[in-house]
């Protein structure tokens, strides 16, 4: 009766070896390929969320301009010479855009009709200005409500310029327009917030443009 040899093999010392360098480049390659979604997904939602809060402050400024001009009892209200007339101009009634410039625009208006334009509840003489960061409201430049920080990190197309102003035919007006010959105020800017993805690094840029046509006086 013949005898029947069974020889076991164990795995060799390179065998080991290969498979461990294969193992470790396909958990490489998978957590290269989790990690850059993950990012995408943190970008596109910080993207999403920043834009969500901004577009919501964008209708706050349409909402205003809109209404500049809007007075209650028919025509535009005296002065009181303090609020509404911070300059101390020459004119004595309340005008629907009191001063205009690339970063800056001042409207009035009457909402509750009881005869002046400096009521704070509802907002009634209302100033936005492209300016310098507070330690609350972060950014080389952000965007001011009566004083107060309407939009962070802010960036605009043109260096400076917030507003551009057009006249009734569509003609631009410059920089620093007359107020009364505006009759279309157009907003543009960018706001920039950090990339989430340290290896990627720089900003996530978000821009937001419109047009308001004012209401006729």
């Amino acid at each position: 009766m013949g005898r029947f040899h069974k020889r076991e093999h164990g795995t060799t010392l390179i065998e080991q070896m290969v498979a461990l360098l294969l193992g470790s480049v396909m958990v490489v390659a998978l957590y290269g390929f989790y990690r850059v979604q993950l990012f995408q997904i943190l970008s596109q939602e910080t993207k999403t969320a920043t834009l969500q809060d901004v577009r919501g402050a964008l209708d706050i400024m349409v909402r205003d301009l809109k209404n500049a001009g809007s007075w209650g009892n028919g025509s535009a209200p005296l002065e009181t010479g303090a609020i509404d007339d911070p300059e101390r101009d020459a004119d004595g009634v309340c005008n629907r855009i009191y001063a205009a410039t690339a970063s800056m625009i001042h409207v009035q208006m009457d909402l509750n009709g009881n005869g002046n334009c400096s009521d704070a509840d509802p907002k009634e003489n209302i100033r936005y200005e492209l300016t310098g960061p507070t330690s609350t409201c972060p950014g080389t430049k952000i965007i001011r409500r009566n004083g107060d920080c309407l939009v962070a990190n802010v960036n605009t197309p043109t260096i400076g310029k917030l507003f551009s102003y057009f006249d009734g035919s569509g003609a631009d007006l410059g920089e620093s327009p007359t107020p009364e010959v505006i009759k279309r105020i157009r907003i543009a800017f960018a706001v920039q917030i950090k990339n989430p993805d340290p290896q990627v690094g720089g900003s996530i840029t978000s821009d937001l443009s419109t047009s308001v046509e004012l209401r006729n006086e």
